[in-house]
């Protein structure tokens, strides 16, 4: 995973999404079968939140 800027993050929607997701995807390789699926549904939503009180705080 490379380094990148909170600065471009604040920028794109796109790479937003992708970070998340490859975050994601590196915490579920630790996780048992019967963990992933609550991990899944869990990280959505909070994800969903922090995403939408970022966007929030900018258009403020």
């Amino acid at each position: 995973m490379s380094i990148i800027s909170i600065e471009e993050i604040r920028k794109s929607s796109q790479l937003k999404k992708e970070k998340c997701s490859q975050a994601k995807a590196a915490m579920m390789e630790f996780l048992s079968d019967g963990q992933k699926e609550k991990f899944d549904k869990t990280f959505d939503s909070v994800m969903g939140k922090v995403l939408k009180g970022v966007m929030i705080k900018e258009k403020s």
